[in-house]
């Protein structure tokens, strides 16, 4: 496989996910903003999140009146992870590469989010939307450069 064909390849991957992280976060949104427009897409879109997520209105923020789609956690993984794919092109290589040798490192990143989650379990404590929403970011932000690791060890192999 030629460089030139690889470095295409690496696009249209790229590419692929943003658009398809995009269509996620876009149904999120859509959800609400549907209901009295369209209700049965709207209903549709609520059913199709509700099975990777358990939807309760106050660990959800709203908009339009309607909590979205997704809790404040779970809006933190989409969000960090199409944020993370929009702006991967133009991290510098070094960085990418040095993440991609330590996959520890969502680990790391995970133990804001099991602690506050592990708290909120035992009842210590409540935390507010917006910190939810950070530690699913945090946590999913370090996911696209395994991700692009794993699609080009698949298709990008001479």
């Amino acid at each position: 496989m030629t460089a030139d064909l690889k470095n295409r390849l690496r696009v249209l991957f790229w590419l692929a996910t943003l658009i398809f992280s995009f269509l996620i976060l876009a149904g999120i949104f859509l959800a609400p903003l549907l209901r009295g427009k369209s209700p049965a897409v709207s209903a549709f879109l609520y059913h199709l999140f509700s099975s990777v997520c358990h939807q309760r209105p106050e660990r959800s923020f709203s908009w339009f009146g309607r909590p979205l789609a997704v809790c404040s956690r779970c809006l933190g993984f989409y969000a960090g992870f199409f944020f993370s794919t929009l702006t991967y092109p133009l991290w510098p290589v070094r960085l990418a590469k040095w993440l991609e040798t330590r996959p520890s490192l969502i680990l790391v990143a995970a133990v804001p989010l099991i602690v506050d989650g592990v708290g909120g379990l035992l009842g210590l404590w409540w935390t507010p939307l917006g910190l939810r929403l950070a530690t699913g970011a945090l946590w999913s932000a370090f996911l696209p450069v395994f991700w692009f690791r794993a699609l080009n060890s698949l298709k990008l192999k001479s």
